[in-house]
């Protein structure tokens, strides 16, 4: 009888097994869905190229232009995926974790803005001249970097307290042609892509040197890494020594932003030409601190949907990404359910088995 039991729960252990390669199988063979798509919320082409930023406290979602003329910058209700207000004139967005507010640019206005994230109404104006359209917040410094172009191919930075609006310091002149700027949440470095080097600027001295990196698109303060695209490739580096660990090889030529999930622990980045999102590991594998990007899952768009913007709302497990389809734009709210279908993956019943 005692083998018989012990039969019994090893043809049970064995099916439970099987049953979980099937899963995985027809997945891979059949592309079963990795992610929930809850909305498709239509937003203007002028506010369809630049950052996007999650307040994960307000629950709001911000759209912004890039550096180009006639920007807009929209805002989305994150709890009802309606759009609350599109605010002109306004290039770049992000959000400051303290006090809510968020900052932004307004281009040939030469002036740097900042909102109550509360009621969407404008708190200050800074001029600087030049044209700001990308911001960068620094959380533990409490400092607000903002980027500029018009500077003749040389391009400044700024940088402002987050508290008081007052300017700190800048114009720091880049050397070239500004591109993205990302804050090192570890020393609060600004990594910047200038004339299409990528460059580092000390939060101290505002000195700017090359760094031979990649182009720095996201920060995980957690595992202490940085993200950047180098080509066709990503990398994956050290945030405390500006050392590459791991260049993975994508296969395809990925967009210019990634967004971080620490909660889910993945990194999501663009594939235009496939019409997808590619959904990469942040999870420790050798050690506590080993990232190596391992590939979890794609969202697939479908054919002419081609993804240009994206961020992450750790708290409610969402990915929002901007999608342009024949030049109709819509900001795409997915349940990112990649890791749910993982066998071994901790989904809090016990190791997800």
């Amino acid at each position: 009888m005692r083998t018989l039991g012990f039969a019994k729960r090893t043809t049970r252990k064995l099916g439970s097994s099987v049953m979980c390669t099937l899963l995985l199988l027809l997945m891979s063979t059949a592309g079963a869905a990795a992610q929930n798509v809850l909305a498709k919320i239509p937003i203007p082409a002028t506010s369809a190229d630049g950052q996007v930023a999650v307040n994960k406290v307000l629950n709001r979602v911000y759209v912004s232009a890039g550096f180009s003329s006639g920007g807009t910058l929209t805002v989305i209700d994150g709890k009802t995926l309606t759009v609350l207000t599109t605010i002109s004139n306004s290039n770049g967005v992000n959000w400051d974790v303290k006090n809510d507010n968020f900052w932004t640019g307004n281009l040939a206005g030469g002036q740097v803005l900042s909102y109550s994230g509360s009621t969407n109404t404008q708190i200050s104006a800074n001029p600087v001249g030049f044209c700001p359209g990308e911001t960068a917040f620094d959380c533990k410094k409490r400092r607000f970097w903002v980027a500029a172009q018009c500077g003749g191919g040389n391009d400044p930075v700024f940088v402002f307290d987050a508290d008081t609006f007052a300017l700190i310091a800048g114009p720091i002149a880049t050397g070239g042609t500004m591109g993205p700027i990302v804050v090192n949440p570890l020393n609060g470095k600004l990594h910047v892509e200038s004339g299409g080097v990528s460059k580092e600027i000390n939060p101290t001295t505002f000195a700017v040197t090359s760094t031979g990196l990649g182009t720095v698109l996201a920060a995980d303060e957690h595992k202490s890494k940085l993200f950047a695209t180098s080509g066709n490739n990503l990398q994956i580096i050290n945030a405390g020594s500006d050392k590459v660990e791991h260049t993975i090889a994508l296969g395809y030529t990925p967009g210019s932003q990634i967004a971080v999930n620490n909660a889910l622990r993945h990194i999501y980045l663009l594939n235009p030409a496939g019409n997808k999102v590619e959904v990469r590991g942040i999870t420790a594998i050798a050690t506590a601190t080993d990232v190596r990007g391992q590939l979890i899952g794609n969202f697939s768009l479908g054919t002419g949907n081609t993804p240009q913007g994206v961020a992450a709302d750790a708290i409610r497990g969402l990915v929002y990404v901007v999608v342009n389809n024949a030049g109709s734009y819509s900001l795409w709210a997915i349940e990112d359910t990649t890791s749910v279908r993982q066998c071994g993956y901790n989904n809090g019943n016990g190791g997800g088995e």
